[in-house]
């Protein structure tokens, strides 16, 4: 008797498992607002509806997007029915910090809007980052291991929205001159030294003479001295960064080993010590990537202001289904580059408009394939009227 009771407490457990769909793990434990309001989804039971099993699956399905694109750029999302999320993979070039600014209209804030930042692991698979935790919010992001990213968009069930985003860059170090910029850098990487022997393995930045060299980033003082070619030089490293700061050519070192330093805290002076005995005072400021040597400084330090092309002011065909009236290649990114070529559309092609930029648009085929398209004619479809002839 009793083992006629364990098999049937073994079956009836067997059985539970199998007749019930596992419920993710955010249901339990939610983190972000779009996993909170998974949660009230699956409370709701809309995991069962049409319009919540569109949602789900949109929303897992962009995750493999393989539409991809470089910042500084500026895109405008239609988000909603069957596209009630849209994703964009990215990368961030070395020495730069990534700032993701979402936009809406005032008065398109109603719907939902959530954005997840993930980047790609090395199996493929995506790995969240960050998060926008409230409206009005910008994401960061310094990218040190030359990660692949990948932004998700989403908005509610049953909801629509437009989202302009826009992509932009800064330096990741702060500038090691003390009231200095860009424009006083003389002397950049690569350039010839010593007749040809040599390359410059960093940047010179023309300053008085006393003038503070600072920490371009929070770290502590690995080593001081003094060598035939820097003079008097200082070497910052840093635990959270790959990256060891070179300061050379001091007239004085202000800091020594094992100290510890935040961005802005003077270094040392700027001189011209070591073989810059010749010239006039300046910084040789150099960059050394843990297991690969120099790398060029000036992305890291370059403070211009980055040019971006600007969204057109109206969304006349945004979240439409419309014909290319002539012919236009479909691109895997909005810079639109030619060995990002998918394939060539044929006038009267249908695309669904799921996004715009300044020149040009992000677009859904019927076969569901979706790319970038540069701005041509277009003509709105009526697909009852097309049904009917």
């Amino acid at each position: 008797m009793k083992y006629g009771r364990r098999l049937w407490f073994v079956m009836l457990v067997v059985g539970i498992m199998t007749s019930c769909k596992p419920v993710p793990v955010s249901h339990w434990f939610p983190v972000t607002p779009q996993e909170h309001y998974e949660r009230e989804l699956y409370k709701a039971k809309m995991e069962k509806t049409a319009a919540g099993q569109t949602w789900f699956r949109v929303g897992e399905a962009v995750l493999n997007d393989s539409i991809f694109s470089m910042a500084p750029y500026q895109e405008r999302f239609f988000l909603g029915d069957s596209f009630p999320a849209q994703a964009i993979r990215l990368q961030v070039p070395e020495g730069r910090k990534l700032v993701i600014t979402p936009l809406r209209d005032p008065e398109d804030t109603a719907a939902h809007f959530f954005m997840e930042l993930y980047k790609i692991k090395a199996n493929g698979k995506p790995q969240r980052l960050d998060y926008l935790s409230s409206e009005g919010q910008t994401l960061t992001y310094t990218n040190e291991n030359s990660d692949t990213l990948l932004l998700r968009l989403q908005t509610g069930v049953n909801e629509k929205t437009a989202v302009s985003l826009s992509l932009t860059t800064l330096p990741a170090l702060g500038f090691p001159v003390s009231g200095h910029g860009i424009s006083s850098v003389m002397s950049f990487w690569g350039a010839d030294r010593d007749g040809g022997i040599r390359s410059h393995e960093g940047v010179d930045i023309r300053a008085k003479r006393g003038t503070p060299v600072v920490a371009a980033q929070n770290g502590f003082i690995t080593q001081t001295g003094t060598n035939n070619l820097g003079g008097k030089v200082v070497f910052l490293s840093s635990l959270s960064s790959p990256y060891s700061l070179y300061y050379a050519h001091l007239d004085s070192q202000l800091v020594s080993v094992g100290e510890r330093v935040v961005v802005g805290d003077t270094l040392g002076l700027v001189g011209n010590t070591g073989n810059a005995i010749t010239t006039a005072p300046h910084l040789h400021f150099g960059i050394y990537a843990r297991g690969s040597g120099a790398v060029n400084p000036l992305p890291f330090i370059d403070d211009r202001k980055e040019k971006i092309a600007g969204l057109p002011e109206k969304s006349r065909w945004l979240g439409d289904t419309v014909r290319i009236k002539r012919k236009a290649n479909l691109y895997n990114s909005p810079q639109l580059d030619n060995e990002g070529k998918i394939a060539s559309l044929s006038a009267n092609t249908l695309v669904r408009i799921i996004g715009e930029m300044s020149k040009g648009f992000r677009v859904a085929l019927e076969n569901g394939e979706k790319g970038y398209i540069p701005t041509v004619p277009l003509e709105a479809y009526n697909r009852q009227i097309s049904s009917a002839k």
